[in-house]
């Protein structure tokens, strides 16, 4: 597996990370804790040494997996990264802090819900609170990159939550901090944060609006890159055609017909321009964010080791010539399909 160093830190990571949102089993459908298990070693054989999760993946579990798994292993050998902001405690009845009684008394949180009913919280005392709960899950004394799960811009801007990041930095807690970010506007405030050494992004063939100007600024300013959603969830594996149901528990199903319907136009041109057929998709997907120089790790999530496998051929045996890239990276820019389905960056 080939290593990419992560912006300004001293880490080496590998180029295909391992995502852990569906192990944590309430985003992406059933997931039995020995398939995913065995996933986790299978990534490890094959060299993955960076892995990224986050406390609300399944209120938790997806850390304690990671943990239990992670137990013995060389903890030189690997980077482990995760975020947090989304607050399950409280509706779960857990662990409830006197700042959490009231939306009224968290001024970071008040917001929308996310797929598993999580509200935002960025207040300084639950980020610490968090920071602590997840050391314990995934039984370490310290986080090498923790992450903002994605913050608004203007408490980016603000930067008193990096101020927080970096307390805990400096008490050994974690190592470095890191930004997980939606819109473009947002990833540049990151970035323009000194302090912030590493932001986590959306990019993939469907969706290729931050190469333009989030990969180049972030390369110039030597702030690691994390990809996520390379596989635009699930959907650059070409088995999703838009009448698939998801099951009750995918974060999926909220996605909506003409959505579905204007991607699946779109992977079509993407098969027609590499001749569908000689290279498999999910391949060509993860392959095309990791010809981006600036791109320190892609994080591909897994379900099985067979589902590893396929992600972590995309490092071992790349299959892509320049020739093709510059064809994907064509077509996206002259096809107003592009252009649809798109949520705003």
């Amino acid at each position: 597996m080939k290593e990419r160093r992560l912006g300004k830190t001293d880490l080496h990571v590998s180029e295909i990370g391992f995502g852990c949102w569906a192990i944590g089993g309430n985003a992406y459908g059933p997931v039995r804790d020995k398939d995913s298990l065995e996933a986790l070693a299978a990534a490890w054989d094959s060299g993955v040494n960076f892995f990224d999760t986050a406390d609300t993946y399944g209120e938790g579990h997806s850390e304690e997996l990671l943990g239990k798994f992670l137990k013995g292993k060389s903890r030189d050998r690997l980077t482990l990264a995760t975020k947090c902001g989304w607050d399950f405690y409280l509706p779960a009845g857990k662990q409830v802090l006197p700042s959490q009684k009231s939306d009224s008394s968290l001024p970071g949180s008040p917001g929308k819900l996310n797929h598993a009913g999580h509200r935002k919280n960025f207040d300084a005392g639950y980020i610490r609170f968090a920071c602590e709960q997840s050391l314990k899950r995934l039984g370490t004394d310290v986080i090498d990159l923790f992450q903002l799960h994605n913050p608004s811009l203007e408490l980016i801007q603000k930067g008193d939550l990096v101020s927080v990041l970096g307390g805990l930095k400096k008490e050994g807690k974690i190592r470095f901090i890191g930004i997980s970010v939606h819109t473009e506007a947002e990833a540049l405030a990151a970035i323009e944060d000194l302090r912030v050494q590493a932001i986590q992004i959306i990019f993939n063939l469907l969706d290729q609006r931050m190469a333009e100007r989030i990969l180049p600024e972030a390369e110039k300013r030597d702030v690691g890159v994390i990809v996520r959603e390379a596989l635009a969830s699930g959907l650059l594996t070409g088995k999703y055609a838009p009448s698939h149901e998801f099951p009750k528990d995918d974060h999926r199903r909220r996605w909506v017909p003409e959505k579905r319907e204007a991607d699946w136009q779109k992977i079509q041109l993407i098969q027609k321009t590499l001749g569908f057929g000689s290279l498999p998709l999910l391949k060509a997907a993860l392959e095309f964010t990791l010809a981006f120089g600036a791109v320190s790790t892609v994080i591909a999530g897994a379900k099985t080791p067979a589902q590893v496998l396929e992600n972590v051929a995309a490092s071992l045996r790349p299959a892509l010539n320049p020739e093709d890239i510059e064809r994907l990276k064509e077509l996206y820019g002259r096809e107003e399909i592009f252009r649809k389905g798109l949520n705003p960056r």
